[in-house]
């Protein structure tokens, strides 16, 4: 081996040389690596800001494409739901005619009914009035009927002929009427 003093002055000085020499190309070539780095990193954030405005392209598209292609999907079946609707509409509105005919008609044969039963009850009531009255006339005819077959009666020529009793006694304002006398027994 060789003694490191003993080296010549000018290997060291090439040495020293080349390690500059290599600084220079790794500094060189660092700042090359950075500069490729910093045109890389501006690139992909060039490329970055176009695909987020391709991406917002594409959703914006996507949007109105998606809110007419709903439409244009929706469009049918809210047609048919209208006309459905309509036709609802429309039959509820036969529907409720038809209720109103029968509630009309249900009503007017009740106030025909209501009528009758009135009538009827009214001639029943006047009915039972001269029936009462002349059941009436026959309760008060009951005692003088009582009192005729109670007594020595009969009738001719249309009034009463009576056997008078002697003994009974008299009635009357002026004492005009007399008792008469029993019917004799059968």
């Amino acid at each position: 081996m060789e003694d490191v003093s003993t080296v010549p002055a000018t290997t060291s000085a090439d040495a020293i040389k080349a390690l500059m020499m290599l600084r220079a190309e790794m500094v060189q070539r660092e700042v090359r690596m950075s500069a490729a780095i910093n045109e890389q990193v501006q690139a992909l954030r060039q490329e970055v800001g176009q695909f987020r405005r391709d991406v917002a392209a594409v959703v914006d598209g996507a949007g109105v494409r998606i809110a007419q292609d709903a439409r244009e999907a929706v469009f049918p079946v809210a047609t048919e739901y209208g006309q459905a609707v309509s036709v609802t509409t429309a039959q509820l509105r036969g529907a409720g005619r038809t209720v109103w005919m029968w509630l009309g008609a249900t009503v007017t044969i009740l106030v025909l009914v209501l009528f009758v039963v009135w009538a009827i009850l009214g001639y029943y009531r006047r009915e039972l009035a001269a029936t009462k009255d002349e059941l009436q006339r026959y309760e008060d005819a009951v005692p003088v009927v009582q009192a005729f077959y109670a007594s020595d009666a009969m009738i001719c020529g249309g009034v009463i002929c009576t056997n008078v009793d002697p003994d009974g006694s008299r009635v009357g304002d002026k004492g005009q009427y007399r008792a008469a006398k029993q019917r004799p027994s059968r």
